[in-house]
């Protein structure tokens, strides 16, 4: 199934050559940020210029054939370091909630990321990596689920986790 952004890439190669040179100069420096406009302007063709000469093609500072392949080839090969990696879904369906000394790889998992939220904003609780549901994790979800505006209960239900990923995320984005 094609995303929206796969038909308007389709419908329009000029954009789809620039969000992949856009993409590719997160990880060539050298190749200068533009803006998708669709229209093959001055910017476009000074970033296909630079792209040729990263990637020994003849710089015309225009995409003929070679220049095409390259670049889809590139492109290709650089997208583990380009898009955000997937998330590990890790609440199990059989469990409800986790509570007051339960244990496991989830409760470690939440640990690190409210420890990582604690390394972010100074007014968060410290929690301690344990893998256990302490007394130290209680209080650091219901001050999570305060700041929330979620039910203050000290007990990570699906809810709770997934308000927690959503915020955890979007953080990653400002890093």
């Amino acid at each position: 199934m094609k995303s929206k952004l796969d038909a308007v890439k389709a419908a329009n190669p000029i954009l789809e050559i620039q969000l992949n040179l856009i993409e590719l100069s997160q990880v060539f420096p050298d190749i200068p940020k533009i803006l998708p406009t669709g229209t093959y302007d001055l910017e476009t063709q000074r970033a296909v210029t630079e792209f040729q000469k990263k990637f020994n093609i003849p710089t015309t500072g225009k995409v003929d054939l070679i220049t095409w392949n390259t670049l889809i080839k590139e492109h290709e090969k650089c997208l583990h370091c380009i898009r955000v990696p997937s998330s590990v879904s890790c609440f199990p369906a059989s469990i409800a909630e986790y509570k007051r000394d339960d244990a496991g790889s989830l409760i470690y998992i939440l640990q690190l990321i409210l420890k990582d939220y604690r390394r972010k904003y100074k007014n968060y609780a410290e929690v301690h990596l344990t893998g256990i549901f302490d007394e130290q994790t209680e209080e650091a979800i219901k001050q999570f689920q305060k700041y929330s505006h979620l039910p203050v209960t000290g007990v990570l239900d699906r809810r709770t986790w997934n308000i927690l990923n959503k915020i955890n995320e979007a953080c990653q984005l400002y890093e």
